[in-house]
């Protein structure tokens, strides 16, 4: 029980006791609000095949482009996983003006806007063009398997493959509230590649 002054005022509260740093010593039992990540299998990158660099002109690779389609497939899941994650966020603070405030930018009034609806657009964006790159880049390593396939190549098959790539990254930079590249086409060289 806290007795006041003969005056009826209460005595000042005292002062907080000084902070001290503590070191975490790793053991998982901390308070709420606190705690560790261990992801039980992290992710280690495939060994990516090397070339000397000695070509001359444009060398195709397949295997290597092979390594870098399957890399680009590793991101997916975990752009799903977010997705799937801000998906069910829904924020209720209150019905007062802060709280309509706070609401209306995350989930916007209806809770189909605001910066919930926007990053939901951006995953969509980023997984769209790491498939559609992917993608060409498994159609190029597939078409190009043999050397005698690799010397017939031509810059458009390069631009076909990537076709609407550029588009969803450029998306992607707008919808987050950004301005994509400014694309130009390529003027067609119509040179062949060598294969390394």
């Amino acid at each position: 029980m806290t007795y006041g002054t003969l005056d009826g005022t209460l005595p000042p509260d005292p002062p907080p006791p000084e902070h001290k740093a503590q070191e975490w010593d790793g053991k998982p039992d901390l308070g709420t609000g606190h705690g560790t990540y261990t992801d039980a299998s992290p992710f280690t990158p495939p060994a990516v095949p090397k070339k000397d660099g000695s070509g001359k002109g444009t060398s195709v690779d397949t295997p290597s482009m092979k390594v870098f389609a399957d890399n680009l497939d590793l991101l997916l899941k975990p752009l799903t996983t977010a997705s799937d994650a801000l998906k069910p966020v829904s924020v209720a603070p209150g019905a007062f003006y802060h709280a309509n405030s706070i609401r209306t930018k995350v989930t916007g009034t209806n809770g189909d806007d605001g910066l919930k609806a926007q990053y939901l657009k951006v995953l969509t964006d980023l997984s769209n063009g790491l498939t559609d790159l992917r993608d060409g880049v498994r159609t190029l390593a597939k078409k190009y398997k043999t050397i005698d396939d690799a010397n017939g190549m031509k810059s458009k098959d390069l631009t076909d493959a990537m076709d609407g790539v550029s588009d969803d990254f450029n998306l992607m930079m707008s919808d987050n509230g950004g301005t994509g590249a400014v694309t130009t086409p390529a003027a067609p060289t119509g040179g062949d590649s060598k294969a390394a």
